[in-house]
């Protein structure tokens, strides 16, 4: 595709072909025009210090003040402006340095986003802007604002890549990272380098090195080992760890795969899987494969082919190859199902309940049962006989 770039001072417009040939003609009429635009500056102007002048003439081939770079589509559609209060073009670079410049990217001919920086460079061949300090780039649509201290702009991909004090945020989220790039075309950021990242409300913080932040749909991605902690009055209630995870920003629903630890503060809890998802808003995780579950103070542990669990109401319920040991007392059982409260350390088991104990030794079959680990309290229900074997230690 042939694309034009306009080059414009506020007494003439040039457009120019992003071809070598075509360009070095067009700087032989901005010389041309430069001595007139010189004439024409005010007094103050002229009582720039010899020093001052010679220094930037040396270093440029030509100044123009209030000067717009675009380049357009060859159907005549609107791809990125740059405009600045100064601009130098240095030939021998082939490149355009401009003072405080104003960026803005357009997509399918409306504006998409804008890029503010103290000074920059415009690269003849019209794919490659360089900005610096104090950078600053809006995503109108969405509102999303990241800021840094070095920007490279890849005018012919969509990408920007900011570097340096990382902030990105919006209503929702804030950011900071060693490195942020936005991919405009599928409206995702990517940060990257000790990323930390907060969730407004309900309170989560992530800890991550690399972060995908998938403006549609709404998600925050990590590939990354990941700490994710949940808080309640500034004080951590929850706090989860996995190799990979996925925020979803609309439900507030995380899912957590791979070797994940998740740990509860009161009552203190550790919960092991492979994949969880944890419903944020309604305090409930759901594991749809093999789990471990354990309450320390106690020293209970629960396993099941998979669980969920009630966080507002300190509920588990286990299913599939149930088993609880009762480390402190070395009492151990299994089942098919088991609800477990945590709040008063019973539960409830259903289906080939088997309980044995080592001291004294002793074991029990049954269909249901009732009891308490910790203090090996349990009843074990017969089947239609109604026997109820009780074991108290």
């Amino acid at each position: 595709m042939l694309t034009n770039i306009l080059f414009m001072t506020p007494q003439n417009n040039y457009f120019f072909h992003s071809k070598k040939l075509s360009i070095l003609l067009l700087i032989l009429v901005i010389l041309l025009l430069g001595g007139t635009a010189c004439n024409q500056n005010n007094q103050s102007q002229e009582n720039i210090s010899e020093q001052a002048v010679s220094s930037e003439t040396t270093e440029s081939d030509l100044i123009l003040n209030d000067v717009t770079l675009e380049e357009a589509s060859e159907t005549g559609q609107m791809l990125w402006r740059v405009k600045s209060k100064q601009a130098s073009y240095l030939q021998d670079k082939e490149l355009v340095r401009v003072a405080k410049p104003e960026g803005e990217l357009f997509r399918d001919g409306k504006l998409a986003y804008k890029i503010t920086a103290l000074q920059g460079e415009v690269y003849q061949d019209a794919n490659k802007i360089l900005l610096i300090d104090e950078i600053q780039v809006d995503d109108i649509q969405n509102k999303i604002v990241i800021k840094g201290q070095q920007l490279e702009w890849l005018t012919k991909s969509g990408i920007i890549i900011v570097r340096n004090n990382i902030t990105g945020s919006n209503e929702q989220i804030q950011a900071s990272a060693k490195m942020a790039k936005i991919i405009t075309l599928e409206k995702r950021i990517e940060f990257y380098g000790q990323v930390a990242a907060m969730f407004k409300e309900p309170v989560i913080k992530i800890k991550t090195d690399e972060l995908f932040w998938h403006i549609e749909p709404k998600k925050l991605i990590a590939n990354q080992p990941v700490k994710i902690e949940e808080l309640k009055d500034k004080e951590v209630v929850g706090t989860a760890y996995s190799d990979e995870s996925e925020l979803n920003l609309k439900s507030q629903i995380v899912t957590l795969k791979k070797n994940i630890q998740l740990l509860r503060t009161n009552p203190k809890l550790q919960i092991s899987s492979d994949l969880i998802t944890w419903n944020i808003p309604e305090n409930l995780v759901d594991s749809p494969g093999a789990i471990t579950v354990l309450e320390q103070e106690e020293k209970v542990v629960l396993q099941g082919n998979k669980g969920i669990g009630n966080f507002q109401k300190n509920t588990f319920i286990l299913s599939g190859d149930v088993i609880g040991v009762g480390q402190k007392n070395q009492s151990q059982f299994n089942s098919d199902r088991l609800t477990w409260y945590v709040n008063n350390q019973t539960f409830e088991a259903e289906g080939n309940v088997f309980y044995r104990q080592v001291d004294p030794p002793f074991n029990v079959r049954g269909p249901k049962a009732v009891g308490q680990l910790k203090n090996e309290t349990i009843i074990i229900q017969g089947g239609n006989s109604n026997v109820v074997t009780e074991i108290i230690p």
